[in-house]
């Protein structure tokens, strides 16, 4: 088991082979305004240096869990190339970016197992491709943490939504940031503390989309982690990894992102 802790970082996404790493949502609705769940989900933006004059874009989508923790897909702070500027963006009313803060540090899953892939896919260990980043400052003050399901695998029976700021364009890399949502209609495939939810979502996850929040009325059970797909960058057939906040691991990765700086 391991537990990493990074610092000023976070966001990119996973290579599955037959999953991809979620984007934003093509299609579905601008999420509903005021609602608590839109007003607690952030899109997150990361710019890492890669040559002269040059950087790397990375955009994941995260939920707000405490005034200065976001949750979010682990391979979204994994990804990264080297030192980064991270920041969680907020949304207004109106789905429109509104404020911006600087990510301290990120803290993986111990559970965590890097990149999955065709020829290693690690379905044991999917469900832990979990993050959670620490904010420089406080979230700002109209914003309320969003709830944890107590009990995930009951939560996910229920009708249940995802949210994401990816691209809504698949080829239009200017069209993300956007704040959409979409029912989704999801399976526990396996088992454990790091279980794994397929579903069909009505909407096309993109990339931007991974780390994104899937809720029911009995809280948010899930993040949205990888896309099922052959050719297109886009597909409604998504994973998502159901989260256990009563787990040791769940709760070795709160308690290292807390004491993180």
């Amino acid at each position: 088991m391991r537990s990493t802790v990074w610092r000023m970082t976070v966001a990119a996404c996973l290579s599955l082979g037959l999953a991809s790493p979620a984007g934003a949502l093509a299609g579905g609705s601008p999420a509903r305004t005021g609602d608590r769940l839109t007003r607690a989900t952030v899109f997150i933006t990361s710019l890492t240096p890669s040559g002269r004059d040059r950087a790397e874009v990375g955009n994941c989508t995260g939920v707000l869990i405490d005034r200065d923790l976001v949750l979010t897909a682990g391979h979204c702070l994994s990804d990264l190339g080297g030192p980064s500027l991270v920041v969680a963006q907020f949304f207004d009313r109106y789905d429109r970016v509104v404020r911006t803060v600087q990510v301290a540090s990120g803290t993986l899953h111990p559970d965590y197992a890097g990149r999955a892939s065709a020829d290693d896919p690690k379905p044991e260990l999917l469900g832990a491709d979990l993050a959670i980043l620490k904010l420089a400052d406080p979230a700002p003050a109209d914003r309320r943490p969003i709830a944890l399901a107590p009990r995930p695998l009951d939560a996910a029976k229920r009708s249940s939504v995802l949210l994401g700021a990816g691209l809504r364009v698949p080829a239009d890399e200017g069209s993300a940031g956007q704040l959409r949502i979409a029912k989704v209609k999801a399976e526990v495939v396996t088992d454990g503390p790091t279980a794994v939810a397929l579903g069909v979502a009505g909407g096309s996850i993109c990339r931007g989309d991974s780390g994104g929040p899937v809720a029911s009325s009995a809280g948010v059970w899930g993040v949205v982690i990888a896309i099922v797909r052959k050719k297109s960058l886009c597909n409604s057939t998504v994973f998502m990894a159901v989260l256990d906040p009563s787990s040791r691991g769940f709760r070795i990765m709160l308690a290292k992102a807390r004491r993180s700086s």
